[in-house]
């Protein structure tokens, strides 16, 4: 009795099953693309400069913020889409509240989400 491997018969075995891996996989990709998601947002302060942080899940993300006044509702700054998560302003004692943006870039899929702070 000979223990012969049929070598060819092996790698036809071996290709069909990377084959079939390959196309789960990238069935499971397009069809269940990353979810846009904002986690949490950090308010950083200091005595000069007060920093909000965007914590977010996604792919392909440019994030945006409007700041207000919380008293009298004035919009004091309005960013552009931009790639950096992190929004530095100077601002005076008082309290604020922020809307965040997070879109991405590829479908256009927006999260938007509110914080209130106080300097």
């Amino acid at each position: 009795m000979t223990n012969e491997v049929n070598w060819q018969a092996a790698y036809n075995d071996l290709k069909s099953q990377i084959e079939f891996m390959m196309e789960d996989t990238r069935q499971l990709l397009v069809d269940n693309p990353v979810k846009l998601k904002i986690n949490k947002i950090v308010v950083d302060k200091d005595a000069t400069f007060s920093s909000l942080i965007v914590d977010a899940s996604g792919d392909t993300m440019m994030y945006a913020c409007y700041l207000y006044h919380q008293k009298s509702k004035k919009e004091l700054v309005k960013t552009k889409y931009q790639y950096s998560n992190t929004f530095v302003f100077q601002l005076p004692k008082g309290k604020y509240f922020a809307r965040l943006f997070v879109k991405n870039r590829m479908t256009g899929q927006k999260e938007i989400d509110t914080i209130s702070f106080t300097v």
